[in-house]
C-alpha cells in the first residue's frame, strides 16, 4: 500500500508537494492518507486542500481504488480541530461532525455550504436575490468580527463574504461554494471561500482572450475586467461590473495578504507585491488574512473603488463599481 502523508502544516505556501503526490497516484490501487504529520491548519490551505481531497477520493471511488486514511484520532489538537470543523465529512471520509453541524464560535467558522440562490430574470428583482446572499453571510460576518453590533469590522467582512460568493454565483456556474475562517486573540483574521466551478480563465473567456491560466487571474483583480465585460447587457443579468475581486484584493494586500487560485495557477498578493505559482485546483479559491482590519472601512472602500474607476476609465474601459459592489 502506498502512504500519503499530509504536510507538517496546511498554510498557504505548503500544498504543491502534497498535490504532486496525489496527482501522482490518483490511479494507484492501494493508498492511505496519512494525517499524523499534520501539525497546524489555516483556513484558506485547509479548504482548499480538502476540495482538492475531495474531488481525488471521487474519482478514485468511480474506480473502484481502495483508498483509507489514518493517524486523524491522535492527541494532537489540530486533528480534534479538522473532525470539529467538518474536514473529513467534506473529504467524503468520514469521521468528526458533518459539514454544517459545528455552529462556530467568535474565534472560528466551520465549513459552511452555501447554496446559490434561485433567481428569474423575468420574474425576480435581482435585490431579492441579492438581499439572499446577504442574510446568508451575515451570521458568518458576526463570527470573523467577532461582534453582533454594526461595527466598521463587521461592515468589512459582511463586504468581503458578499462579493466573493456572489463572484462565485454570477461567474463559476457552481451552485455551491463553501467557506470557512478564523479569528484569532490578537484581531487577525483569515477567510476563504472555495468552489468546484468551470474556473476563472473559462468563465472570462466569455468576453477576453484568455492566454493562460495565469493571465486569467492577473485580469480577475484588475478594475472593470469580467466575464460579463464584452457581451450584451441584457446578458448581464447580475449587473456585473468587475470590480469586487479589484476591490478585495486591494484592501486584503494593505492589511495583509491575499491568494487567489483557480486551474494550474494561483496569485499571492501582498503590499506592493504579487506573486505567481503553479498549483493544479478544479476550480476557484479566494483566500485572505488581514493582520489588523481597517479603521474607516466605508471611507477606504469608497477612495478604492474611486480610485479603480479613474485607472479604468484611463485605460480606456468605460465600467463603473455597480451600486451592489459599492454596498457596505
Amino acid at each position: 500500500m502506498t502512504t500519503i502523508f499530509f504536510p507538517e502544516r496546511f498554510d498557504r505556501d505548503t500544498l504543491a508537494p502534497f498535490f504532486d503526490q496525489l496527482e501522482l497516484h490518483q490511479d494507484t490501487p492501494d493508498v492511505c492518507i496519512d494525517c499524523s504529520t499534520l501539525r497546524y491548519s489555516f483556513p484558506t490551505a485547509m479548504l482548499v486542500a480538502g476540495s482538492k481531497l475531495r474531488k481525488w477520493i471521487i474519482n478514485r471511488q468511480k474506480k473502484r481504488l481502495n483508498t483509507t486514511k489514518s493517524g486523524h484520532n491522535s492527541s494532537n489538537n489540530v486533528h480534534s480541530y479538522l473532525m470539529h470543523l467538518g474536514f473529513f465529512d467534506f473529504i467524503m471520509m468520514g469521521g468528526g461532525n458533518q459539514v454544517g453541524q459545528a455552529r462556530g464560535s467568535s474565534a472560528y467558522l466551520p465549513i459552511t455550504r452555501i447554496v446559490k440562490p434561485a433567481y428569474d430574470a423575468n420574474s425576480q428583482e435581482l435585490q431579492i436575490w441579492y438581499d439572499k446572499i446577504m442574510s446568508s453571510v451575515r451570521g458568518l460576518a458576526r463570527v470573523v468580527s467577532g461582534t453582533v453590533e454594526d461595527t466598521e469590522e463587521n461592515r468589512l467582512y459582511n463586504y468581503a463574504l458578499r462579493e466573493i460568493i456572489r463572484n462565485v454565483f454570477e461567474h463559476s456556474e457552481a451552485t455551491e461554494c463553501y467557506v470557512c475562517g478564523q479569528r484569532w486573540w490578537n484581531g487577525k483574521v483569515e477567510i476563504a471561500v472555495i468552489d468546484e466551478g468551470v474556473g476563472i480563465a473559462n468563465s472570462l473567456k466569455r468576453s477576453h482572450r484568455i492566454p493562460s491560466d495565469n493571465e486569467a487571474l492577473s485580469m480577475a483583480i484588475k478594475q472593470g475586467v469580467s466575464s460579463t465585460s464584452n457581451i450584451d447587457q441584457a446578458q448581464n443579468i447580475y449587473d456585473n461590473s468587475g470590480f469586487g475581486l479589484y476591490v478585495l484584493s486591494q484592501l486584503a494586500s494593505s492589511f495583509g495578504w491575499y491568494v487567489l487560485g483557480s486551474g494550474t495557477a494561483r496569485l499571492v498578493g501582498h503590499g506592493k507585491n504579487v506573486s505567481q505559482a503553479t498549483l493544479n485546483f478544479s476550480g476557484t479559491y479566494f483566500g485572505m488574512q488581514l493582520q489588523r482590519p481597517p479603521q474607516q472601512f466605508s471611507q477606504l472602500l469608497d477612495d478604492i473603488i474611486s480610485s479603480g474607476e479613474e485607472e479604468a476609465e484611463a485605460s480606456g474601459i468605460s465600467k463603473k463599481a455597480s451600486g451592489m459592489s459599492k454596498l457596505y
